[in-house]
């Protein structure tokens, strides 16, 4: 039975209320729900003043065990992120909910740091961030894919994730738009081109949705990075795809990211290029399906559009 946003903010209110006493000696004053793509979020503060952030998920599209591992792991390494004080699991009426507790971190998101104080400033703040993401890349893996709590991917090698992973997602994109079978044939060349490129790449910790959504600023500094849910293993260029892909803008620019990135670890050129790329493609192959699951049926477009331009001009970036 589908439940009201109002019925669905009760309950996880009792939730939240039940579990509190776990991680907080002092007592729950507000609760207020905050935007979130794949969680229920809430931001919930305790009577001396005190903020956490809340998520709630259904166990099976929760990885909140993994993430918490992964963010001391970060901690660890000095890495700035906020800190989880709570994992678990509660039984609701229809079921059971996954909970994670953070610290609420101080501040804005990248996006609005820079929509609030213009290109020059924001850029600097990208820089950092470019500067950040390096040192999330130093963190050692084994394998590829979706990692888990010890930092072990799915896949043997990067090729099979990148490329024999994509198969359900390139059915589904056939399907929901047969127009495009063509553009999609020619991405999927180009892929396989590159395979023994994908196959000798190195493991590293990604983020996987390092975004100016994702990244916390205070005082012009970057305060923490967000959301860890998406983490894999595999080569850095991977994360710049992201960006890439869908926040390159005025004033958020891929190319201070990079240029932050290069104060700390250098890119091959080359290979930045391709395999930069080659991950937009691969995202937007997966974004035909994932546009229906949230409603957007012109990402389909946006997707093919920019498939089409990615193959069209492969021979700028080194492509077949």
């Amino acid at each position: 039975m589908n439940q009201s946003p109002a019925d669905e903010r009760s309950l996880d209110g009792s939730v939240i209320s039940k579990v509190w006493p776990q991680f907080r000696d002092v007592e729950l004053a507000s609760t207020r729900r905050l935007k979130g793509r794949s969680h229920r979020v809430y931001e919930c503060t305790d009577a001396r003043g005190g903020a956490v952030v809340v998520r709630l998920a259904a166990p099976q599209r929760a990885r909140f065990n993994i993430e918490a591992s992964l963010v001391q792991q970060c901690i660890d390494a000095g890495i700035p992120v906020p800190a989880i004080r709570y994992v678990g699991s509660e039984d609701v009426v229809d079921g059971t909910v996954a909970i994670m507790v953070q610290d609420r971190v101080v501040g804005e998101t990248l996006r609005e740091h820079a929509e609030r104080v213009g290109p020059q400033r924001a850029r600097a703040a990208v820089r950092q961030a470019g500067e950040v993401l390096s040192r999330i890349h130093q963190l050692d893996t084994t394998g590829f894919g979706s990692v888990d709590a010890a930092l072990h991917g799915t896949d043997a090698k990067f090729g099979e994730w990148f490329i024999d992973g994509l198969e359900e997602k390139l059915a589904d994109a056939r399907r929901i738009e047969p127009a495009s079978d063509r553009v999609l044939n020619r991405a999927m060349g180009l892929m396989h081109a590159h395979r023994a490129m994908l196959d000798d790449c190195e493991p590293n910790l990604l983020h996987g949705d390092f975004s100016p959504d994702n990244i916390i600023v205070d005082g012009g500094s970057i305060a923490a990075v967000l959301d860890w849910e998406a983490a894999k293993s595999g080569p850095p260029e991977m994360d710049i795809g992201w960006w890439d892909c869908f926040f390159d803008s005025l004033l958020t620019p891929v190319g201070e990211l990079i240029s932050g990135y290069e104060r700390r670890s250098r890119f091959d050129p080359k290979r930045l290029a391709a395999l930069r790329h080659l991950a937009v493609l691969r995202i937007m192959i997966g974004h035909f399906s994932w546009t229906l699951s949230v409603g957007d049926p012109e990402g389909i477009k946006h997707a093919t559009e920019r498939i089409a331009l990615e193959v069209d001009t492969a021979h700028a970036w080194g492509g077949a």
